[in-house]
């Protein structure tokens, strides 16, 4: 059921099956935590830079200070703290988008599709489409899907869109139907070994962090 926008979990199999809302949420907050991941590591070549650029030139600032009796200002220890502060940050989102990316795919090794009843599905000549119920959508788990599962791209004739699931080269109900099922559980099982595939990779993320080039030459 729908009320006010949010899906329910429903139980199928005896197990608790994940909403698409649920799902969608996750998505919408991983491609943010992956900007601010972006952003973060473009102000450290920033900070970078200026750290190189100060060491460069503070000799001879020291010197010109001590010359002209002018105060001299060491920005060196404020540029390393921003950048261990920096780091910090970088490892606490890195941390957050592995564990986002865990459990968007421990969802979708159990989704369920909450679409609208084949009845109500449309019919053309090259393809039928199956909007989801109440007009729901959820465009940020569908780039998901595209994007690190490979779902609903050539040559496979299910594709997901934010309003629905088309199935792309059938012309009767039952032929997308089986379609559809089909892949639904290819991406259950896809989903399934993706996350046990991440669980292996997760334990050498923070030794890939550590080994960012920015940390080693500058971070005490």
């Amino acid at each position: 059921m729908v009320d006010d926008g949010v899906l329910e979990v429903r139980v199928i199999e005896g197990e608790h099956a994940e909403g698409l809302q649920r799902l969608e949420q996750l998505a919408v907050r991983l491609t943010e935590v992956e900007r601010q991941i972006e952003d973060c590591k473009g102000k450290l070549s920033q900070v970078e830079g200026e750290l190189e650029e100060f060491r460069q030139r503070s000799e001879l600032e020291r010197r010109f200070s001590e010359l002209t009796g002018l105060s001299y200002h060491d920005k060196s220890l404020e540029l390393e703290e921003e950048m261990k502060s920096l780091k910090s940050r970088l490892e606490s989102l890195t941390s957050e988008r592995a564990e986002l990316y865990k459990e968007i795919l421990k969802g979708l090794s159990n989704v369920i599709f909450p679409l609208e009843e084949e009845a109500s599905a449309q019919v053309s000549e090259v393809e039928v489409f199956f909007k989801f119920r109440d007009g729901g959508k959820y465009p940020a788990i569908t780039r998901f899907l595209k994007s690190e599962l490979k779902f609903g791209v050539p040559p496979v004739y299910v594709t997901v869109l934010p309003e629905g699931v088309k199935v792309v080269g059938a012309s009767d109900k039952t032929s997308a139907l089986k379609e559809l099922i089909n892949a639904i559980e290819a991406l259950r099982a896809k989903a399934a070994s993706e996350c046990e595939r991440h669980k292996a990779e997760s334990l050498s993320l923070k030794h890939s962090l550590e080994g960012f080039p920015l940390f080693k030459k500058f971070v005490r």
